[in-house]
Parts: structure tokens; sequence; C-alpha cells
């Protein structure tokens, strides 16, 4: 028959083979995934569990030297209370929190209008506060890292995201408002 699929011996049609590339970059999308399952809140938690362990570990009590609490506790309370209304004002569109759900609505009210990243801004300013609080310059440390990881890992995939969603709406929101402060 001219034109038929030829068929396995099994009687199943033969599987077709990928370009080497194309599998490669399925599981590089998948481990991409997988990492950003790791929601940025619990990145943020691992990191500072591992700079308060090893600032135990290490130097056992707190360092006066970079102990700060009216210093810390106002910037640690400015983190949390700047998470909490870029949450709010997530909540309050009906988008997803969750960085790696897909987008629903383009959200540039409240502290959007400032920064496009406001709950990483946040997270980092608590995750100082934090350092600063209860003498832990290890803290510095975990919010430079979470900045480069956020950085580098979940922004481009969640901007590129919204970049498919909402095309130009996004570009010149993207063109308007900075990207951290």
């Amino acid at each position: 028959m001219a034109g038929a699929a030829e068929l396995h011996p099994h009687g199943r049609a033969p599987a077709r083979a990928r370009p080497l590339g194309v599998v490669a970059a399925s599981r590089a999308d998948a481990a991409l995934d997988r990492w950003l399952r790791v929601r940025p809140a619990a990145l943020a938690l691992l990191l500072t569990v591992v700079a308060l362990a090893l600032h135990a570990l290490v130097l056992g009590a707190p360092a006066s030297w970079a102990q700060s609490a009216p210093l810390g506790l106002p910037m640690l309370l400015a983190g949390a209370g700047w998470v909490a209304w870029a949450a709010w004002a997530l909540r309050r569109a009906g988008t997803a929190l969750r960085s790696a759900a897909a987008p629903s609505v383009l959200v540039d009210e409240g502290p959007y209008r400032l920064h496009r990243h406001p709950i990483y801004a946040g997270t980092v300013l608590a995750m100082l506060g934090l350092g600063l609080t209860i003498g832990v310059p290890l803290m510095a440390i975990a919010a430079v890292n979470f900045v480069a990881i956020v950085a580098t890992v979940h922004i481009p995939h969640e901007e590129a995201r919204l970049q498919r969603a909402f095309g130009g709406w996004y570009s010149d929101y993207a063109a308007s408002v900075r990207r951290w402060i």
C-alpha cells in the first residue's frame, strides 16, 4: 500500500527518533521546572537556616559588631510588610501568588508600580534586617545568594512567561518600571 505507515514487527508504528538537541532541551526544561517548583520563599528560608546554622557552628553567639536591633528590626518589619503588601496586591487582582503559576492578570498597582519584583525585594530586606537584629553577619551572604539565584533563575523565567502571556502590555510595563528598586 502506497502511503501507509510501515508497521513494526509487533504491530506498532515505529517510534520517531527525536534529534539529540530536542531531547537535551526537554530535559533542560524539565530540570528548570523542577527548580522553579522550589519556591523562592522556600529558598529564602533554606538560605536563612543555613546562615544561622553556620553562624552557630562557627561563632556560636551573636556577633556584637554586626548586631543592631534598632536598625535591623525596622528593616525586618519593613521587608515583611512589603512582601505582605505585594502578596495582597496579587490576591486582590485574582492572580496566582506562586512564581511558577501561569499569570492571569498583569498587576501594576501597589508595590508593583515601583518595581517589578517587590516580593523578592521585601524578602531580601527582611533577611538583612533579621541578620542585623540578631547579629548574624552571614545573613548578608544568604541575602546576596538569594538575589543571585532569583535574578538568574526565577526572574528571567517569570518575565518570559509574563511576556508570552501579555505581550506588548508587559513590554510597556517592563520599560517603565524597574526590575528591582
